[in-house]
């Protein structure tokens, strides 16, 4: 379910930011905006939203993915360490429970910008940590948990 309100929710961001194109080169153009259909060929607005639902559906496919942190140790080591980490991300922890722990971005636009997919959830496991998200945020949080773990332990337990 979460996977078909994505791609609803990109199909409608894709047209809204086509008509929001369209109109700017209308203005520019000085075409009347009443008449942009025009500036296609007879059936092309059907083509282009075929091809924004086919990059619509498989875009969360492509985005979004469920990332892992091997443990060195308890989680309990980690949890103050993945905290900081968020806070520095200008995420703030949503809600924790024993399961999982749930960021989102702490300001309006970045969420405004990510249609609300902005959620980061840490699954915490026996000697895993599964991280689901936007790849480009997943990536890169997850290099820092490391980095910031490495920084604060010893060198000789590696």
């Amino acid at each position: 379910m979460k996977y078909l309100i994505r791609a609803v929710k990109y199909f409608v961001y894709f047209v809204v930011l086509f008509i929001v194109i369209v109109a700017i080169l209308c203005l520019v153009l000085k075409h009347p905006l009443s008449s942009f259909t025009t500036l296609f060929k007879e059936g092309a607005m059907w083509q282009i939203a075929i091809l924004f639902a086919i990059i619509s559906a498989v875009y969360p496919m492509l985005g979004f993915r469920k990332n892992h942190i091997t443990l060195d140790g308890p989680f309990s080591d980690y949890h103050d360490i993945i905290q900081q980490t968020m806070e520095d991300a200008d995420f703030a922890l949503e809600s924790e429970d024993d399961e999982k722990m749930v960021f989102r971005q702490k300001k309006g636009y970045m969420r405004f910008t990510r249609m609300w997919e902005d959620a980061i959830t840490f699954f915490k496991g026996e000697d895993r940590v599964y991280v689901d998200g936007p790849i480009r945020d997943t990536t890169r949080l997850i290099s820092n948990v490391y980095y910031n773990y490495r920084s604060q332990h010893p060198k000789d337990q590696y």
